[in-house]
């Protein structure tokens, strides 16, 4: 099938690009060229990823690939989306776009913990895994908690003058690690033994979960040693 075999080549290409370029982005300054330009090309990457699983989805229906492909994209969305964000005290608040999106996010999740739980319950008649069905509500909780998070900070912006730039490291790394995962689950997963299939689905979580959050604390503790460090570029 010409359409599908176009989805895939260019679902590739992407998914090279965002894996590439997500790691220059890192490397470099922050807030300098190298970096935004590598950032805004690895969300537009993350993009056409998200677009092209949809339309590969509608063709191989598969609950996993869809539930880490909203949750790779929404925190690539989100983490990009911030930087429109950034001082909502100045008229830069959360706009349609945003309101829409976490909303989306927010039903997609609540959708992914019900079908994790329907099938552990054995409600909806499945063949997967047990660890499966935790793995769709875990993935769903976190995708939820992001979300809900969103829409209440749309409301109430936090007053840390850097919250924008510890927001953009969490989603963009955060998004970064659920990109690895759906690699490593097309990968490696399937040279795994029988049974153990599902450790590859968090294995890059509980690896790059941590090295996050040291990374995060780096920043606000010299942020906390230079204020005004609030007002750089990202």
């Amino acid at each position: 099938m010409m359409l599908e075999t176009a989805l895939v080549l260019l679902h590739v290409v992407a998914g090279i690009f965002a894996l590439v370029l997500a790691p220059v982005a890192m490397a470099t300054r922050k807030g300098g060229r190298a970096h935004r330009l590598g950032g805004r090309v690895y969300f537009w990457a993350m993009a056409v990823l998200f677009v092209t699983a949809l339309g590969l989805l509608a063709v191989r229906p598969n609950v996993f690939l869809l539930i880490i492909s909203v949750l790779s994209f929404y925190g690539a969305f989100s983490g990009y989306r911030v930087l429109s964000r950034k001082r909502p005290q100045a008229e830069q608040g959360a706009t349609w776009l945003d309101w829409g999106g976490a909303w989306v996010a927010l039903a997609a999740g609540v959708g992914f913990i019900a079908w994790g739980a329907l099938t552990l319950l054995d409600v909806w008649e499945s063949a997967i895994p047990t660890a499966f069905s935790f793995l769709g509500v875990g993935f769903g909780t976190l995708l939820g908690r992001e979300a809900w998070s969103d829409l209440t900070s749309f409301r109430q912006p936090p007053a840390d003058p850097n919250w924008w730039w510890f927001y953009h490291m969490d989603r963009m790394l955060g998004s970064y690690v659920a990109a690895v995962t759906a690699f490593m689950v097309q990968t490696v997963g399937p040279r795994l033994p029988s049974g153990l299939e599902w450790t590859v689905w968090i294995a890059p979580a509980l690896v790059g979960g941590p090295l996050i959050g040291v990374w995060i604390g780096h920043y606000k503790k010299r942020f906390s040693a230079r204020p005004r460090v609030g007002k750089a570029k990202a």
